[in-house]
């Protein structure tokens, strides 16, 4: 065959390639990696020179497994064919879930090594809308409980309390009975708020209309800070971008979710402390850091922080990281959390950049 034919072909089949969606890599049986397509480039980081001096060992989180790279070139030489997923590491670092499909090439020049192709789907988005849903049906679930819950209680809470008052009308005002009463009514007063917290949470959830529009998100955060009354002793620090960024959503929903995760910030330092807010944007992402350094959140807790029956207070019942939830969902949005007991909590609050069209709650 001519050179110049060959070279052509190779041509064509680098341009097929690129043109493939799917991540796609061509390794020998030892690992090495042969030839790949721009989107495994893209998805792991590495440039062509770069992937052409790895093996799939280096792809791999744990490459050495009997379950990574090995275990999988095996299955390949003894089956034809292997399939399954496996954490993978790009260059930077970072990890991901990824389903990978990989097959032997048959029919290749003899004498040549053997060819595995691999296709790789990264599973990133995929497995975070599948746990958005099921928080969503979780939290859809639990709505209708406290609903219940709160239609049971609601009778005799406003009985004992009327009772109560009038009982305490009744007495004279050196009564001895007036002491143990004043504690029942102290009582019935938070279980009263804590109920009309519950409520408030039960008709935001349930019934309020987003206004989207583009929105400049520094200063939707710098308006959070105005209305939180922190105490003199925990300190703000602010770091921000110059301009922006810009996401697509709703302002004054957005003020209150930044104002629920500082309230709850300030709560957790009761002997003070300091609170850092970061704006920035990360790749195609704004995000929104808030960092406390407070009494932290035990790991066992943090499954559960945003369900609206959670709570370690004791003057209230703790909705409010419930709505900041809801808000983030419903601007399609994504928080992360990272606490250490007795050291502090951080949450990270990222919306896409210029989202421009008004995003539904998965229900």
């Amino acid at each position: 065959m001519d050179p110049q034919d060959v070279s052509g072909s190779q041509l064509d089949l680098t341009r097929v390639l690129d043109a493939v969606c799917e991540p796609v890599l061509g390794v020998e049986m030892s690992g090495l990696v042969l030839f790949s397509n721009r989107a495994a480039r893209d998805l792991w980081g590495y440039d062509v020179g770069e992937l052409g001096q790895l093996t799939l060992d280096n792809l791999l989180v744990d490459g050495r497994s009997n379950r990574c790279a090995g275990g999988i070139l095996q299955e390949v030489r003894r089956l034809g064919q292997c399939q399954g997923d496996f954490l993978f590491e790009k260059k930077d670092g970072g990890r991901f879930l990824g389903s990978l499909k990989a097959c032997v090439v048959e029919g290749r020049v003899q004498g040549a090594p053997e060819l595995v192709i691999l296709s790789v789907r990264d599973l990133t988005e995929q497995r975070r809308l599948q746990q958005r849903i099921l928080e969503s049906q979780k939290l859809s679930y639990l709505e209708r409980v406290v609903d219940g819950l709160a239609h049971e209680i609601r009778n005799p809470i406003v009985t004992l309390g009327g009772y109560a008052r009038r009982l305490e009308k009744m007495l004279e005002p050196d009564h001895p009975g007036r002491v143990p009463l004043r504690i029942m009514l102290a009582d019935v007063e938070r279980m009263e708020s804590m109920l009309r917290e519950v409520e408030d949470y039960l008709e935001f959830a349930r019934s309020h209309r987003l206004s989207f529009r583009k929105v400049d998100l520094k200063g939707v955060v710098r308006e959070a800070l105005a209305l939180v009354p922190f105490p003199p002793s925990i300190r703000v620090e602010e770091s921000y971008m110059e301009e922006g960024p810009w996401i697509f959503g709703d302002p004054s929903h957005l003020r209150e979710l930044f104002r629920h995760l500082l309230d709850n910030a300030a709560e957790a330092m009761p002997q003070g402390g300091v609170i850092r807010v970061r704006v920035d944007q990360v790749g195609s992402s704004a995000r929104v850091r808030i960092t406390d350094t407070g009494v932290g959140i035990p790991q066992k807790f943090l499954p559960h922080i945003y369900s609206p029956s959670f709570t370690t207070e004791t003057k209230g019942a703790g909705v409010g990281l419930a709505k900041a939830h809801i808000i983030i969902d419903e601007h399609g949005g994504q928080i992360d959390v990272h606490s250490e007991v007795a050291r502090g909590t951080t949450f990270d609050v990222t919306f896409p950049l210029d989202r421009r069209q008004t995003p539904r709650r998965v229900t």
